[in-house]
């Protein structure tokens, strides 16, 4: 095989393992909106139940980041910010939504509730802001330093507050969800944090490449076991001494 058919044969490769990789992010992230919200209306009892919609916007927001990307992979024009700003939103509201989980099982806040109020939107208004304003104002490296700041800002906050809620909860169906997401949300941590390496460092980009495809697989796993997970639980609703499960009910007085 010549020199230009191995590098069309290598490039068709990489497109089709890419392709794959989207695909099972995409298909596992909407099979796990469904089971969570079967998981929180049907399942999780007051008042484990409430918090749970943040976290499936973070799960939705990887769905997007799919699609994108397998638009941009078809060259649709347009697509790239799309799966850049999915990112943002994933580990922002991932984060948000294990904090809710987190207070709900009796976590309680770093902060005063008080002053919790209107600290924690203005912290949710300020990340955002600087992510799109280091997206689209400043020096590529620059902002792909922000963003890697970002990042490591969110997810370190999110693997507190999961450790917190396992720690709160061991053994219930609130604890096994938790411990099953959070490798799907380092595996795509992985993944934005891989996307930037050629701006650091151009001579390896196809070693980013090859990182950010093994992390969306992964990252499409473990959002697979995660809804196992949910299945499973479902299956064990009669288990009476898990207390995010059970539901106490009332003896009628004559």
């Amino acid at each position: 095989m010549y020199p230009l058919q191995q590098s069309l044969a290598d490039a068709t490769t990489l497109e089709v393992a890419s392709a794959l990789g989207y695909l099972l992010l995409v298909a596992a992230g909407v099979g796990l909106l469904w089971y969570l919200r079967t998981f929180a209306k049907r399942l999780l009892a007051e008042p484990y139940r409430g918090r749970w919609r943040y976290l499936a916007v973070g799960v939705g927001a990887a769905v997007v980041y799919g699609i994108a990307g397998l638009a941009e992979l078809f060259g649709a024009t347009g697509a790239e910010p799309f799966r850049r700003g999915a990112t943002l939103f994933v580990f922002l509201f991932a984060a948000v939504g294990i904090r809710g989980i987190h207070r709900s099982v009796g976590g309680g806040s770093l902060v005063d509730d008080g002053v919790a109020r209107w600290l924690g939107p203005a912290v949710v208004a300020g990340f955002v802001l600087a992510w799109w304003g280091a997206y689209l104002f400043a020096d590529p490296a620059l902002g792909a330093g922000l963003e890697l700041v970002g990042l490591l800002v969110a997810v370190v906050y999110a693997v507190y507050r999961a450790v917190g809620v396992v720690a709160a909860e061991e053994g219930t169906s609130v604890a096994a969800v938790t411990r099953q997401f959070l490798p799907a949300l380092l595996a795509l941590a992985l993944v934005a944090a891989a996307e930037h390496v050629s701006v650091f460092a151009p001579d390896a980009t196809a070693v980013g490449e090859g990182v950010a495809l093994v992390g969306t697989v992964l990252a499409g796993a473990f959002l697979f076991t995660t809804a196992v997970a949910i299945r499973q639980q479902g299956g064990e609703i009669e288990r009476m001494y898990d207390p995010t499960t059970w539901r106490e009910e009332e003896t009628p007085t004559e």
